[in-house]
Formats: C-alpha cells, sequence, structure tokens
C-alpha cells in the first residue's frame, strides 16, 4: 500500500515563478515595467542565480515528505480541543491523552456536547 505523496501547491507555483524569473533575468539584463525601465546588466548574474535557487528550493520544499495535513481536522470529545490530525501525536488529544475523532459529523455522532444558544 503506498501513500500518495502531497504536493503544496502554494511552494510549486511560487518556485516555478521564482525560476522562471531567474533565468530570465539572467538572459535579459534589462527590464522594463509600465514604462518604467532599467539596467541590471552589473548584478543580473548573481541575482538570477539567486532567484532561480530561491524557485528550487520552493519546488524541493513542495514536494517533500512528511507534509501536514491541514485539511483533516481532529476533535477530542472529552476536551473539545480541534486540531489537524498531524499536530495530534499517535491520534491523541495533547491536552488530556483521550482519542481524537474527526471533526466532520462529531456533533451528530454526540449531539449531547452540542452547545445550546
Amino acid at each position: 500500500m503506498s501513500k500518495k505523496r502531497k504536493v503544496n501547491i502554494f511552494l510549486l507555483v511560487f518556485g516555478v515563478v521564482n525560476l522562471a524569473w531567474g533565468v530570465m533575468t539572467i538572459l535579459s539584463p534589462t527590464a522594463c515595467w509600465h514604462g518604467y525601465c532599467w539596467d541590471q546588466s552589473a548584478y543580473n548574474i548573481p541575482l538570477g542565480i539567486g532567484i532561480s535557487l530561491l524557485g528550487l528550493v520552493m519546488l524541493l520544499l513542495s514536494c517533500r515528505k512528511g507534509q501536514r495535513d491541514y485539511k483533516k481536522v481532529f476533535i477530542c470529545p472529552h476536551c473539545e480541543t480541534a486540531l489537524p490530525l498531524a499536530e495530534a501525536r499517535d491520534g491523541m488529544c495533547p491536552r488530556c491523552g483521550t482519542p481524537m475523532e474527526p471533526l466532520e459529523g462529531f456533533y451528530e455522532r454526540h449531539p449531547e456536547l452540542k452547545k445550546q444558544a
């Protein structure tokens, strides 16, 4: 049984953007934006390499193993502490040590814990 590796979309997108921006900085020493142009030929190589390296680091971090999954939230039925499962060690509540349950459908399973407004 193989686990599907999660990809951090934010780091993936900005890694590709920074990598492309770094390569373009190396290849084009002049830049223009809304009619304002500047010459960066004195430092385009180190700047481009730095931006490209930042992009590569972001790409590597986007695919790293062991990323936290913040979409799966769990709740403790005893103290009602809600946490992502990644922050609850071994599926146990860090406050009271009770096994945690998925938040989705929790109050349907435990109607006695529903607070009356």
